[in-house]
């Protein structure tokens, strides 16, 4: 039960702990400046799993202006906000009232059978509005009906809104091909590897309302227990307010500060899969330890539909057997699919 749910005071960051890393010699540099940019996120993605990217090249007034239309809609009484939830089977764009989301329950958790056979989640206050990719007549998966391809559920007399929100994909879509060479650089891959691998991605997006906690509910500060990400990594955004808490890998739980102007960016079970674990996907989770409401905004990258996920030949000898089974994506994803939203209003 949510009420039963809390979490202990975090310890505060150490400065370099999550490192901040500046993408803009990567963006516009040679094959030096861009080697030594992901020699950093290697260490980042083998240590923590977690670290802050600036100069990343989208404009702080998107950044913003996703905030700004989110707190508009999160505005809305909630009959209207109803109005856009994912109401039927098959369905989990839209609007999804508090409920709490994780994926697992330890690094790598829903990779594990164990962690696919839990049906369970954290509890919390989350609120959020959730948006599939929007597919453009250029797009290998344009037109196709299948199901796992999601129409949006747009707010009703918000032009603004879904105007933002659709240059927003198309940026964060941007930096995310550019993630991908960077982590295929820092693993000494074929730098389009990954490109390769998210031609047509099943990406999701969505904002995040973490309403203040209230006297009545004393565990009302959890907006989202403990989990891994189920993605080969994720894009956060956040606003100044906090609340991001980060396990280490020794077990401690950090509160991890706003850096202005970045984006934060983990590694999800998928990535962890392909790298047999050499990057880690990490347990994190979100407390309101402040008197205020609380807003995000995440980009969740997952591969194309018919990609089999797999440990990469590269990470796998005598010393360092496969860890995890290879599974297909599209199986993995409609499975995730359903757990988390289907039965939402059941």
């Amino acid at each position: 039960m949510i009420a039963e749910l809390q979490y202990d005071e975090a310890e505060q960051l150490a400065l370099d702990t999550i490192p901040v890393i500046d993408f803009g010699p990567f963006l516009t540099g040679g094959a030096v400046e861009r080697a030594a940019v992901a020699a950093e996120i290697d260490r980042a993605c083998r240590q923590i799993g977690f670290f802050y990217l600036v100069n990343h090249g989208v404009p702080e007034a998107l950044r913003q202006s996703v905030l700004n239309e989110s707190r508009a809609f999160f505005a809305r009484s909630f009959e209207e906000k109803m109005q856009v939830a994912p109401i039927l089977d098959g369905q989990w764009c839209g609007y999804l009232p508090a409920r709490g989301a994780a994926e697992g329950t330890k690094p790598g958790g829903s990779l594990t059978e164990e962690g696919r056979a839990k049906k369970t989640v954290s509890g919390g206050t989350l609120e959020q509005f959730n948006m599939m990719r929007v597919r453009y007549a250029d797009d290998p998966r344009y037109g196709d009906p299948d199901p796992i391809y999601q129409d949006n559920r747009w707010p009703a007399g918000a032009p603004r809104f879904v105007q933002t929100m659709m240059v927003n994909q198309r940026a964060l879509l941007s930096l995310s091909q550019e993630l991908m060479r960077a982590f295929a650089i820092a693993l000494g891959l074929d730098e389009e590897y990954f490109v390769a691998l998210h031609r047509s991605p099943l990406a999701t997006f969505g904002l995040n309302f973490y309403p203040k906690p209230i006297e009545e509910a004393p565990s009302g500060n959890v907006g989202v227990g403990a989990h891994c990400d189920a993605s080969s990594f994720t894009v956060l955004l956040t606003d100044d307010v906090g609340g991001l808490e980060v396990q280490t890998r020794d077990g401690r739980w950090i509160s991890a500060p706003v850096v202005p102007g970045a984006y934060v960016i983990n590694i999800g079970d998928t990535m962890m899969g392909w790298t047999n674990g050499q990057f880690v996907s990490t347990l994190h989770r979100v407390v309101s330890r402040k008197p205020v409401d609380r807003f995000s905004a995440t980009m969740f990258m997952n591969p194309d539909r018919e990609v089999t996920v797999a440990p990469i030949e590269a990470f796998v000898d005598e010393a360092n057997p496969p860890r995890y089974a290879p599974f297909a994506n599209d199986d993995y994803m409609r499975g995730f699919f359903v757990k988390f939203y289907d039965s939402m209003f059941k």
